[in-house]
């Protein structure tokens, strides 16, 4: 019996591979650090059978501006060329541009036309995220919204970062209580 390796099942590798590299160039302070992850990335970047995303994700850790090797040119130059060759069912490549525009980053002008046009994009073809910036930067919302909607992700991302430190204490308290309860 042969197995295929499914479009969902690439998705869902290729998610896991990007996180793992994403979280050793995030917490790296030199390139020698990191080369073999951003050699990695440029291959699948350059391969012709890989999805945008791979290039995407290729742009996107150039562009970590508080990096050494942040490279403007290269990083936005595969960013920019990624969402041009997305097909629909790559709608993370047209929001992460979108994204950058609408932010502006280090060395690249907001640009809130371009913004809007890539994250309205990515919004039709169903990409949760998008949908989400485009109804608080687009959508007919009441006055103070898109600053009570900020406030209120930041205490939900406080709320989730304290509930994170006291993991630690709440299993060994658990623990604990096992082991009372066995001996």
């Amino acid at each position: 019996m042969s197995s295929t390796y499914s479009d969902k099942q690439f998705t869902k590798d290729f998610s896991e591979l990007t996180s793992i590299i994403t979280k050793r160039l995030m917490s790296a302070n030199s390139i020698e650090e990191v080369k073999d992850e951003l050699s990695m990335l440029e291959k699948m970047a350059n391969n012709p059978n890989s999805p945008a995303t791979a290039k995407t994700v290729f742009g996107l850790a150039y562009l970590m501006d508080d990096k050494p090797w942040y490279d403007l040119e290269k990083g936005f130059t595969a960013v920019k060329n990624a969402a041009e060759d997305a097909k629909d069912n790559e709608p993370f490549c047209w929001f992460m541009l979108g994204s950058i525009y609408l932010n502006g980053k280090k060395d690249i002008p907001k640009d809130i036309v371009s913004a809007k046009y890539w994250i309205e994009k990515s919004a039709d073809a169903g990409y949760k995220d998008a949908e989400v910036i485009r109804e608080i930067e687009w959508g007919d919302n009441p006055a103070g919204f898109k600053e009570w909607f900020a406030e209120k992700m930041e205490k939900e991302y406080e709320r989730k970062q304290k509930l994170l430190r006291l993991l630690p204490f709440v299993l060994l308290l658990l623990i604990a209580g096992i082991l009372l309860f066995i001996l």
